[in-house]
Formats: structure tokens, C-alpha cells, sequence
């Protein structure tokens, strides 16, 4: 049940996420604090549409009987992978360091879909 809740939850933020940064990329990204260029422009709209279609497979997930590893994993590493690019960015100046917040929320996510996963019964084989 938890995992059907983070699933769910982890799509809605993904989906806001990722409509701003397709459909308004610069309001979308005002709060890094730097100006985008056309090829930052073009750069967020592509992720922003990658981040909508993680939210449509999260939320076809949440509404199944049985979300697969795979999914779980894929948001594992989705937060790993992007709190690790937001905290290289802040420390070496390419983006305010008002965004550890950023950081904190994805390993915070990184945590609760690893214990999702490994507290998870393992599937049975037919």
C-alpha cells in the first residue's frame, strides 16, 4: 500500500515538474538563478517531457495490482541520479544553494523507494 502512495505521489510532483519545464521552461527553472539560453530552453522542454512520461509510468503503476521492480528501481535511480547532478551543481556555483531542499527530497525519495523495494515479498515464480 505504501508503494502505491509513493508511486502516486512521485507522479503528481513529476507531472507539475514536468508540464512547467515543457510548457513554461523559463518560469520553470527562475529559481536556479540563471538565465536560460535557447539551447537551455530546448534542454529543459526535452527533460520536462522525459519527466512527464516517468510520471504517466509511475501513476499506470500506482493503479496496478503489482508494480514491477523495474519501475521501482528506475525512481530509485532517477532521484539518485539527479540529486547527485543537483549537488555538484551547487557546489561548484552553476545553480543557488538554495537548492539542497532539492537534494534532501530526492534522497529522501532514493530512501523510501529502497525500502519499498527490498521490504517488498519477493515474486513467485509460476
Amino acid at each position: 500500500m505504501m508503494l502505491r502512495w509513493l508511486l502516486r505521489i512521485t507522479a503528481i510532483h513529476l507531472g507539475i515538474l514536468g508540464a512547467a519545464a515543457l510548457l513554461v521552461p523559463q518560469a520553470a527553472s527562475s529559481g536556479l538563478g540563471q538565465p536560460l539560453t535557447p539551447f537551455d530552453v530546448f534542454a529543459t522542454r526535452t527533460i520536462g517531457a522525459i519527466l512527464l512520461t516517468v510520471a504517466i509510468l509511475n501513476w499506470s503503476a500506482s493503479v496496478s495490482t503489482r508494480a514491477p521492480a523495474a519501475v521501482v528501481l528506475a525512481n530509485v535511480f532517477l532521484n539518485a541520479a539527479l540529486g547527485a547532478v543537483n549537488a555538484i551543481a551547487i557546489v561548484d556555483g552553476t545553480i543557488g544553494a538554495g537548492s539542497w531542499s532539492g537534494v534532501a527530497i530526492h534522497a529522501a525519495l532514493v530512501l523510501a523507494f529502497s525500502l519499498c523495494h527490498f521490504l517488498r515479498r519477493p515474486p513467485q515464480l509460476a
